[in-house]
């Protein structure tokens, strides 16, 4: 008898420590995880959409910050549910498809002690592709992104720069390196996302037009471009993430990307 006792509470003993694992572990429930990656520039909203998301869904949102091209490339691969892109497709990255998520500025930065608040296209070309300081200033020097950033691409198309960069000018991976890079010269110019801006930097103008929301909204500034989300062509998104990808288009995370600082295209 006192054998068969033993048993038994053994047996409600190994029964309530599994229901007190489940009931910690959400009853043995297990989150929908979504995965996306790619630009640097679109990282920071896209991460701001994502904790909202998750505050009223039961899934877990994973945003692998990279550059626009490894972006496209994930999702060409599979290896995310939708990338992300801080410029507009290339005809030669096929069996993908991108839609405009906002727009957003390129702004010129300096460091915060630095006199310089105008700088025009003409000398901002000639030195990413000479190394030609600009005349009158304390600008000796350029900061810009390597070849995979979407940035890049942008800035580049936008200045009109077909040849590379002088071999002067520092290529970084991501624009949180720009940001700190600017933050310890004092003659060196760099370009950031709009929206990734920090008061460690200052922002300066193009050709006397100052990078604000209004300049961009109407087309009185010339560095701008949008914010693509990259899917797989005749793919099909989870259900999970095919949520998530409908919460981002929607007026309520619109009111999201406007309130941080970007371009709402509704």
């Amino acid at each position: 008898m006192k054998k068969l006792t033993k048993i038994l509470m053994s047996a409600l003993c190994i029964t309530a420590i599994c229901g007190s694992m489940a009931v910690l572990s959400g009853c043995g429930s297990k989150k929908e995880s979504i995965t996306v990656s790619g630009s640097s520039s679109v990282t920071p909203i896209m991460e701001k959409l994502a904790a909202e998301y998750e505050k009223t869904h039961d899934v877990r949102i994973t945003v692998n910050m990279s550059s626009s091209g490894a972006g496209i490339s994930d999702t060409q691969n599979g290896l995310n549910d939708f990338g992300m892109s801080s410029r507009e497709l290339k005809s030669s990255e096929t069996g993908v498809k991108g839609y405009t998520l906002c727009m957003d500025g390129i702004a010129l930065i300096v460091n915060k002690d630095c006199s310089v608040t105008d700088v025009s296209k003409a000398d901002v070309k000639a030195l990413y592709e000479n190394g030609t300081s600009i005349p009158d200033t304390s600008i000796t020097a350029a900061i810009g992104r390597d070849a995979s950033s979407g940035t890049r691409t942008a800035f580049d198309e936008l200045l009109k720069i077909e040849n590379g960069y002088a071999t002067s000018v520092a290529t970084l991976a991501e624009t949180g390196n720009v940001i700190e890079a600017i933050k310890g010269s004092t003659n060196s110019i760099g370009y950031i996302s709009y929206g990734s801006l920090k008061s460690t930097v200052k922002k300066v103008s193009l050709d006397g037009v100052a990078c604000t929301v209004e300049n961009i909204m109407n087309n009185t500034y010339a560095l701008q471009r949008p914010f693509v989300i990259v899917l797989k062509e005749n793919g099909t998104l989870s259900a999970a993430a095919q949520g998530f990808y409908d919460y981002i288009f929607s007026s309520e995370a619109q009111t999201v990307i406007a309130g941080a600082g970007y371009i709402s295209v509704k």
